[in-house]
């Protein structure tokens, strides 16, 4: 009987706790719904076409299309596949030689030629290998097993490492969660241990203070951020193409960030354990979500409402005004400010049911989206400044 009273008492006692509470209720549902949100290593890949006719980019669209998570993003002329891939609009780029024939002996021919955008190899070589099967099965199933041949070329990651990736995000994960844990536990600590009190009436301003528990945080964190540069760099070759002297003046504001909020969850934090749950809260969504652990692209359409801005174009392969708005918008989004912005293109003829969706009436429409919200759409227009003027609300 008194084992059972102690038992229910400590039932009770544990059910009154609201930190116990949340750790065995709140912590593991959260992790759930966020390890199942951000765990999807496979999403749909951006890929452009080239072609030397229209007639036979729609073949090969056609063709992948049927293949689990592809989209088309693009079809034009020989080399815009490659350079769409390049300027960071699609990640995969196939361009299709032009065959020799009895009408056409000149024609250079070649292998077909894939190029693979392998900064995020997790994403991009499962689709590559999808579309390589899928052409190789083609081949097979025609009898054309000594056709013109198929080439990859991976660009930025040749060897498809994937610690490249993760690499480069870790720096600032590493500030991140350093930072707010000594933001949020020395704080709490201190007001734990009455010190905090006894610095407040120092003859010094509560800024000044601050400031100086700042100053030291904000060094360390800057310090840890610059080491594990280093040693990506020194011990895994991770190659630095970037500004690493803008990267290492910006960590000590990126730290500072940090550090404060830290303080501001040990402000609402009676307790060292509630201050540590804060933290915990705050750092686990923020790398689960952030496209560090996964790609950013696996992540689902909410956790990216205000991910990349987005072109669509509603195009026939046999509307002229559609082919002067793609060289304006080739011409103009070669400028590095448009680097982030997808190109999605809809084909007028086949997929009716998508521009229908849109709200589009005609081909030759543009509709910019950033990140889920319209900003606006020009309609059978080939004039220079309504296009680029949309271009430019796009990126926001």
């Amino acid at each position: 009987m008194a084992a059972a009273r102690r038992r229910r008492s400590g039932w009770a006692r544990l059910l009154r706790t609201r930190i116990a509470l949340t750790l065995l209720l709140v912590v593991p549902l959260v992790q759930i719904v966020l390890f199942g949100t951000a765990i999807r290593p496979d999403a749909a890949v951006a890929v452009a076409i080239s072609a030397p006719t229209a007639s036979d980019a729609e073949t090969v669209a056609m063709e992948l299309r049927k293949l689990r998570n592809i989209m088309i993003v693009a079809t034009g002329k020989p080399g815009t596949a490659e350079a769409l891939v390049k300027r960071g609009g699609a990640v995969i780029g196939i361009e299709v030689p032009e065959a020799r024939s009895f009408a056409n002996p000149l024609a250079k021919g070649g292998p077909l030629r894939i190029v693979v955008d392998e900064s995020n190899a997790a994403l991009a070589s499962a689709a590559t290998a999808r579309i390589e099967a899928a052409y190789w099965r083609t081949v097979a199933e025609r009898g054309d097993l000594a056709g013109q041949g198929l080439t990859t070329t991976r660009l930025y990651n040749p060897d498809s490492r994937t610690d490249w990736n993760f690499l480069p995000g870790l720096i600032g994960v590493t500030v991140m969660i350093a930072m707010i844990m000594l933001g949020s536990l020395s704080l709490a600590r201190e007001r734990e241990g009455s010190t905090w009190e006894a610095l407040l009436i120092l003859p010094l301003g509560r800024g000044e203070v601050l400031l100086g528990k700042l100053l030291p945080h904000v060094a360390i964190g800057s310090m840890q951020g610059l080491a594990v540069m280093a040693v990506g760099v020194w011990l895994f070759d991770l190659p630095v193409r970037g500004n690493a002297t803008a990267l290492a003046a910006l960590l000590p504001l990126f730290a500072a960030a940090h550090f404060v909020l830290g303080y501001a969850i040990a402000a609402r934090a009676r307790t060292q354990l509630a201050a540590l749950q804060g933290a915990v809260a705050f750092y686990l969504p923020a790398m689960l979500l952030s496209g560090f652990l996964y790609p950013f692209a696996t992540l689902p359409g909410w956790a990216q409402a205000k991910g990349r801005p987005i072109l669509v174009e509603v195009k026939a392969w046999w509307c002229p005004v559609c082919s002067s708005q793609g060289r304006t918008i080739m011409a103009t989004t070669a400028a590095p400010q448009y680097n982030n912005l997808l190109i999605l293109s809809i084909n007028y003829d086949k997929q009716k049911a998508e521009w229908k969706a849109l709200g589009a009436q005609k081909q030759s429409t543009l509709i910019g989206y950033n990140g889920a919200r319209e900003v606006g759409r020009v309609v059978y227009t080939t004039d220079k400044a309504a296009i680029n003027g949309l271009l430019t609300k796009t990126i926001g």
